[in-house]
């Protein structure tokens, strides 16, 4: 099942600078895995203010879990975050598409 999670980070927190390299090494070695990721970028100066991660799991304990200890949410950096189970209709990953044929 892949699900999204979408986090905004609080305005003006350091916190992501901060956290950015053990944020990388957890999703790295999540068991859950990571189909892609990256910042959601401020459409005026590029700077990023939150994060997108889309995952392949059994199910939503394993995401609640993986959240649970991920930095970001640790720290409190997120003012909001959603968790969504999706369905992928149209489009291929890149890495995982390509691997997976």
């Amino acid at each position: 099942m892949l699900y999204v999670i979408h986090g905004i980070d609080k305005p003006q927190s350091p916190l992501r600078e901060d956290l950015i390299d053990e944020h990388r090494r957890y999703l790295d070695a999540s068991p859950v895995t990571v189909v892609s990721s990256g910042p959601l970028l401020d459409e005026t100066d590029g700077r990023m203010i939150g994060s997108l991660v889309i995952v392949d799991c059994e199910g939503r304990d394993e995401v609640d879990a993986m959240m649970a200890d991920e930095p970001f949410n640790l720290a409190g950096l997120y003012e909001s975050l959603h968790i969504n189970h999706w369905h992928q209709r149209v489009g291929a990953f890149s890495e995982t598409q390509e691997a997976a044929e």
